[in-house]
């Protein structure tokens, strides 16, 4: 039977209080591999293009949650938090009432992959099934306080234990409730109006499970074989857990496209990032953000990436790329910066110890080592000494400095934005240049004079045109 997906509308759980997160951040927003973790059970309710999206949430929560799941999905309150059966009824008075089944995610599920809700929803369709729940059965030692599937005669799913209600057995294999449901909507719509509340005075979701027994109707169960798609988040101790399985799964993906983790377990990959073919990743460095690594291109060790757009065959060392772009074959070396807005074209070279901000570095340029290079533009081929630094803030504005293609500018030059270096020019070391230089021209001095020649010997010019010797 073909799953008919418009007929679905999912709703995600996402306005638990997260107590135990101890965290003034709502819990469903810290992050797993760089992205909420709200974010990850609204991906994987879209099982098609065509079913509606509700996320459950506290009105204080609303609107940093509506952004974290993006569009697409309707945001509805739930002023009390009377537990996951409440929240489920208000979020199904904005249901429409042609929808046909009602898919249910716990907002705290983060690694519960799209493929197997799909797979839940189809099972839920083809059998017929008035109530179908996501189970992964795992050793009783690693298990977490979730609730535990019961089964009846045949096999047949009748109940969920909650971790509160019965001690965890000390070892054997448990099969866990993971925090996901498919539903009749017909069904669900009487089944929550008669749901009655636990001594805690709040409402479960899962008391569905043998009332839908006890109607008669037909309850089944898909069992996940990754056991990391059972991990909930809960506190602390819970998130470092999902977030070495995120790493895991994230690290395998990377090697089965085609990148060279030469130690795998000190890499560390954003959820966002993507890496190319023939990329090698050495040891201790981070992949963040929205980050794109080309073909061929070697990073680390101890590198960090953040949203940078790193190019073929590009090369970062132990170095921080934030928000910017390097060209093919570009190289940042050890201990550098280069900071957001900056781009790197193809062949340059950025060496040590050096911080670029905002700057374009073109095709072919050099900025060796020691340098700050701020809102600038280092034309073609250009050499920045060692020491270099353009000065473009004045106390209250930034100030733009260009320097012209081939230029030379010499070790411990000072460069007084806004100022302008032709191409082919020359500033000698410890140069402080407040004035352009034309195309060609040759400064030194403090400030820098144009320099000329007196039987062999550079002199510096004044204004008027007398040389000093």
């Amino acid at each position: 039977m073909q799953t008919e997906m418009g007929a679905w509308t999912a709703i995600v759980l996402a306005a638990g209080r997260g107590t135990r997160m101890r965290s003034s951040r709502p819990k469903v927003l810290h992050t797993v591999a760089g992205v909420p973790i709200v974010s990850y059970a609204a991906d994987a309710a879209r099982i098609s293009d065509l079913n509606e999206v509700i996320v459950v949430v506290r009105p204080d929560d609303r609107e940093e949650v509506s952004l974290a799941v993006g569009g697409g999905a309707e945001c509805v309150e739930q002023p009390d938090a009377l537990g996951t059966g409440h929240a489920l009824t208000t979020a199904l008075m904005a249901v429409s009432q042609e929808s046909q089944h009602v898919l249910v995610i716990n907002g705290d599920v983060p690694l519960v992959r799209r493929e197997t809700v799909q797979a839940l929803a189809a099972l839920h369709e083809r059998r017929r099934a008035t109530v179908t729940l996501l189970c992964c059965v795992m050793d009783a030692v690693s298990v977490q306080q979730v609730g535990r599937l019961q089964r009846g005669a045949r096999g047949k799913p009748i109940g969920v234990v909650e971790a509160e209600d019965a001690p965890m057995p000390p070892k054997g294999e448990v099969e866990v409730n993971v925090g996901v449901y498919a539903f009749e909507a017909r069904w669900l719509r009487r089944a929550l109006a008669d749901l009655k509340p636990r001594h805690s005075g709040e409402f479960y979701l899962t008391d569905l499970v043998p009332r839908a027994v006890a109607d008669g109707r037909r309850v089944e169960a898909y069992a996940s074989q990754d056991k990391d798609e059972a991990l909930s988040v809960n506190t602390r101790h819970d998130l470092a857990r999902v977030e070495a399985a995120a790493q895991r799964r994230l690290r395998d993906e990377a090697m089965t496209a085609g990148a060279t983790l030469v130690d795998p377990a000190t890499v560390y990959l954003d959820a966002s990032a993507q890496l190319g073919e023939d990329v090698t990743v050495h040891p201790n460095t981070s992949i963040r953000g929205m980050s794109r690594v080309g073909r061929g291109a070697s990073l680390g060790p101890n590198a960090l990436l953040r949203d940078a757009d790193v190019g073929p065959e590009a090369h970062v060392g132990p170095a921080v790329v934030e928000g910017s772009v390097l060209g093919p074959r570009a190289s940042v070396g050890p201990f550098s910066h280069i900071r957001p807005g900056s781009v790197l074209e193809e062949d340059s070279y950025v060496g040590s110890h050096v911080e670029i901000k905002a700057s374009r570095i073109c095709a072919g340029a050099h900025v060796g080592h020691f340098s700050y290079i701020g809102d600038a533009v280092v034309g073609a081929g250009a050499n920045i000494g060692a020491g270099t630094v353009t000065c473009n803030f004045d106390g209250k504005f930034k100030h733009e400095t260009v320097i012209g293609e081939g230029a030379f500018i010499g070790s411990d030059s000072l460069l007084i934005a806004p100022v302008k270096v032709g191409a082919g020019a020359l500033t000698a070391a410890g140069a402080v240049v407040n004035r352009d230089v034309p195309p060609g021209g040759r400064v030194a001095g403090v400030p820098a004079r144009p320099l000329g020649l007196r039987n062999g010997r550079a002199l510096v010019q004044k204004e008027e045109g007398v040389s000093l010797g």
